[in-house]
């Protein structure tokens, strides 16, 4: 079973499962704001739909049960929708690319923490590890040019590669994902080393990135193209 690489250190792992665990609790205590946000309106709503009734009560003096008994109703399901719809928002892979170079980090870590209960248990480490350098390198994105040869190379990371191979193994039917092809390796392997790939090209981007070389940049993307794309 593959492994994130010995390079990688026992600390560092650790730190970023910690890190992971502050990141969720922060994105489930923003869930749960939405959803009293969400709550809130669907409760103003019905008692808006109540006021509306009674008001009308009062003016014609008085409502029919049948219309009493809608306007009930009404509120009922005006309480309902509203306290379900809209859905609490996920990131998809059109997200990724609409996103802006700020949010673009962001966004790609919640992208990938949605997709990794569909992962093998192998994937775990450098799913953490890829969390943590794309938090490292938000504040960089944040003052890097939209259109400038950099930006694209780290869009072209974050929001083709990384998705393409996270995609392409997920397709693959459940039972076959172990198995060992003509290679001697597994797609559930060939993920694991995709993603530390990618892990490692997120930090030497950021090291890149702190140092301005957009050169650097661009010689990673085709290595990254060479080395891991074009041979899957």
């Amino acid at each position: 079973m593959a492994q994130v690489p010995a390079r990688v250190s026992p600390d560092l792992v650790r730190a970023a499962r910690r890190q992971r665990a502050a990141r969720l609790y922060n994105a489930r205590k923003e869930q749960w704001r939405f959803r009293l946000r969400r709550l809130r309106r669907a409760v103003l709503a019905m008692v808006g739909v109540y006021i509306a009734g009674l008001v009308a009560a009062l003016a014609l003096g008085g409502l029919p049960f049948m219309a009493t008994l809608l306007t009930f109703l009404l509120g009922l399901a005006v309480f309902v929708v509203l306290a379900i719809y809209p859905a609490s928002p996920r990131t998809h892979i059109d997200d990724l690319n609409a996103a802006s170079l700020p949010e673009l980090a962001g966004s790609t870590e919640l992208w990938l923490e949605g997709r990794r209960r569909a992962l093998p248990n192998a994937a775990v480490d450098a799913i953490d590890l890829i969390g943590v350098r794309l938090e490292q390198m938000a504040p960089q994105l944040a003052t890097l040019d939209e259109r400038g040869p950099a930006a694209r190379e780290v869009r072209k990371l974050l929001a083709e590669h990384l998705p393409g191979i996270v995609d392409t193994y997920t397709r693959i039917p459940a039972q076959l994902r172990s198995k060992a092809g003509a290679g001697g390796t597994s797609p559930s392997d060939q993920l694991v080393d995709g993603l530390c790939v990618i892990s490692d090209q997120i930090e030497a981007m950021s090291e890149d990135l702190s140092r301005n070389d957009v050169d650097a940049l661009a010689t990673r993307g085709r290595f990254l193209e060479v080395k891991y794309l074009d041979r899957d």
